[in-house]
């Protein structure tokens, strides 16, 4: 449906579809329109608002729905919400690793971690319906800011100077006087105060602080970019938050760098604060406790030169030698390496030696390397023991005799153990705090002798191409802040058909306008502005 234009019948002027104030002489057009759609006719200067005036196509609706206020704040609401439920319990991303999440949330939280897994709440800020609410507020955000922002600057930069009286007598702050003459004091008067004059015929249009009004929008595009940088985190390679798990001696891949850059763990080195080295540690270190003064990865960084050859072994050249410490990332391109935890709770190997059923040692002891197990360890030259199953996490036996893996690290290694001396061969069940013996009557017991720890360096690997958007929209957020705070639009009304009638508006703080236009009415031998709100109070305070 075609809106029609409107013509004023004070001035003849035609106004757009909607409007509420006449563009040319600010008399009001439509006063049911006014009643039922918006109170403070100055908010947009009486222009025409999308929102407002269409709500019949389906273009029309959807318009409708994303500058409601109303729904902008339900989806706010619906966020922070959603943001509150992810804090209940911690992300998947902060359980350890290696562990299935199922089983970590119900066994640490119960049933409500269960449910709270099956609902995807373990992941919820990387969920693609946290992401359509962002979506959504983006949106709400851009639709409300064009349907208000665009005529708010055209009816602010078409202002004329010429008013009809009505638009005199609707504004709050005005003044009057019987004396014309006065009315070149007044202007020089309130352009000292930095109002900006226009003159026309004998009447003038004073204004200021035109960029407040503009405040709130350039908010909106701050927060716009700030949804937006936070949305494209979801997007391959704009943003990287990996765990690097890397046992000292080893190299690993760099995750997400698709095979071209490699780090190797050269040391992990863990120092300790000692007796005098500080008040504050002495109790931890009376009670024999030990505190913890760095913990650090050294380094050497490679890059493999064959990473654009599909199907090529690496070929790693050392490119750097460094050392990460906490707080201290090691940097290369747009990636950096964060020192992050270690893990010290793997075994390197497990030493063992055989004895005989008198308890004597036979031969020399054998070490297993938990990582590569060998299949067979000679103890002389007629005995030798084969590794018939290894586990390096022992959960339990299954019903066909496989030893069954929690997980693939060494925490809880078990092993069944076949001895043959050449004629004979006998198997036993070792655990870390145990050994059955599987055959009957055996000869031999393998003893379990000592093991070797395995530390491992946790790293993070990060980078964060949206955090230039992300500031740049904060620092907008924080400018629109301000302008909107403490920066007031002012504007002032003057005729001299009859007299001299002066009236005046401001978005916010009447009470400073007031003030500072008493200064110049007084200066100009005028009484001082009347305020309709103080009359409204005077008269009711008398009734």
């Amino acid at each position: 449906m075609k809106l029609n234009d409107i013509r004023c019948e004070s001035c003849g002027h035609v106004n757009p579809p909607g409007t509420q104030l006449c563009q040319s002489c600010g008399k009001m057009i439509d006063n049911d329109y006014d009643k039922d759609k918006i109170k403070d006719l100055m908010r947009y200067d009486g222009s025409a608002v999308r929102s407002k005036t269409r709500s019949k196509s389906i273009f029309d609706k959807i318009w409708i729905f994303f500058t409601s206020i109303k729904v902008g704040v339900s989806i706010i609401l619906a966020i922070a919400i959603a943001a509150a439920i992810g804090t209940i319990f911690p992300q998947e991303y902060f359980i350890p690793m290696g562990v299935d999440p199922a089983e970590h949330y119900q066994e640490n939280y119960g049933s409500l971690g269960y449910l709270y897994y099956s609902l995807g709440f373990h992941n919820l800020y990387s969920s693609w319906w946290f992401l359509v609410l962002n979506g959504m507020l983006a949106l709400s955000i851009i639709a409300a800011s064009i349907d208000r922002g665009i005529p708010l600057f055209k009816s602010l930069r078409n202002q004329r100077v010429k008013k009809h009286s009505t638009f005199f007598r609707r504004q709050r702050l005005s003044a009057m006087d019987e004396d014309a003459g006065k009315v070149d004091k007044l202007v020089d008067g309130l352009a000292k105060k930095r109002y900006k004059v226009r003159e026309e015929d004998g009447n003038y249009l004073l204004e200021k602080g035109r960029l407040s009004r503009y405040g709130p929008y350039i908010n909106h595009t701050g927060l716009i970019l700030l949804l937006l940088g936070s949305m494209l985190r979801f997007f391959p390679g704009m943003y990287v938050d990996e765990i690097l798990y890397i046992n000292e001696g080893e190299t690993e891949e760099i995750p997400t760098t698709d095979g071209q850059y490699y780090i190797k763990n050269e040391k992990f080195t863990i120092d300790t604060y000692e007796k005098g080295d500080g008040e504050v540690f002495q109790k931890a270190l009376a009670e024999g406790s030990s505190a913890i003064s760095n913990f650090q990865t050294d380094i050497t960084f490679y890059e493999n030169e064959s990473a654009d050859i599909v199907g090529s072994a690496p070929d790693l050249k050392a490119i750097d030698e460094s050392s990460i410490q906490v707080n201290h990332p090691y940097r290369f391109d747009s990636y950096e390496v964060y020192q992050s935890s270690y893990d010290n709770s793997q075994m390197k190997s497990m030493t063992f030696k055989l004895e005989d059923s008198s308890g004597k040692t036979v031969g020399d002891n054998f070490t297993v390397n938990l990582k590569n197990p060998e299949s067979t360890f000679p103890i002389t030259e007629d005995i030798n023991v084969n590794m018939r199953a290894y586990s390096p996490d022992f959960l339990e036996v299954a019903e066909n005799g496989t030893l069954i893996s929690e997980t693939p690290v060494p925490r809880n290694p078990a092993f069944v153990f076949e001895v043959t001396d050449g004629n004979d061969s006998e198997l036993s069940l070792l655990q870390i705090m145990n050994s059955t013996d599987i055959t009957e009557d055996n000869e031999y017991s393998v003893r379990f002798v000592g093991a070797e720890e395995h530390i491992a360096s946790v790293l993070t690997v990060k980078k964060d191409h949206t955090i230039p958007l992300i500031a740049t929209g904060f620092v907008i957020f924080l400018i629109g802040l301000a302008i909107g705070s403490y920066i007031n639009h002012r504007r002032i009304w003057i005729k001299t058909d009859d007299g001299l009638l002066m009236a005046a508006h401001t978005n916010k703080n009447y009470f400073g306008m007031k003030k500072e236009l008493n200064e110049v009415l007084a200066s100009s031998g005028m009484e001082p502005v009347s305020d309709k709100l103080d009359v409204a109070q005077t008269d009711k305070d008398e009734e």
